[in-house]
């Protein structure tokens, strides 16, 4: 355990680094680099036990963002799970999931995607400012031309979720 976890914090180590000194992951398109982080935090977040076989990603309306998922999960299984990358329309649609992205042009329905996921360990991504104080759990964010990311771990642990010390420690902290 320890050594996958060591892992974990290694690969992601090495992709946030890559993708500050390329100042934009490697030139690769903005959800690439989201679709990266996601995978990190896929497999370094500790979530409660799994009592489905499929390990969810939704993602609200930002087909973009589903292809590159598609892309980077391929064939990638979390533990013993398959993942499942899945697109909604809106978020009445909203089924549960593990990770879901609200993009910033659906900001304005963020209320109703809280509500949909309140009772579930779903971790929320979210790419428009303060957001991660509004109740996401990670707030993707350019600083000086880098993508880096705010991370609320008070709100991810209420959902059931365990952070390791480095994806905190890489994050900007907002509570």
């Amino acid at each position: 355990m320890q050594s996958r976890t060591f892992y974990y914090a290694v690969s992601l180590s090495i992709t946030l680094l890559l993708c500050a000194q390329a100042n934009s992951c490697l030139g690769q398109s903005q959800e690439k680099a989201y679709a990266i982080f996601m995978l990190n935090f896929a497999r370094s977040i500790q979530w409660p036990a799994a009592s489905y076989e499929t390990f969810t990603i939704g993602v609200l309306s930002y087909p973009p963002l589903v292809a590159e998922l598609n892309q980077v999960f391929t064939s990638t299984k979390l533990g013993n799970r398959k993942v499942e990358i899945r697109e909604f329309i809106n978020a009445e649609e909203i089924d549960k999931c593990e990770m879901l992205f609200v993009p910033a042009f659906k900001a304005r329905t963020f209320e109703n995607v809280l509500t949909k996921v309140e009772n579930h360990s779903t971790l929320i991504l979210t790419n428009k400012p303060d957001m991660a104080k509004k109740g996401a759990g990670v707030n993707f964010v350019f600083i000086e031309g880098k993508l880096k990311y705010e991370i609320n771990c008070r709100t991810i642990e209420k959902r059931g979720m365990k952070i390791p010390s480095n994806i905190k420690g890489q994050g900007i902290l907002v509570d």
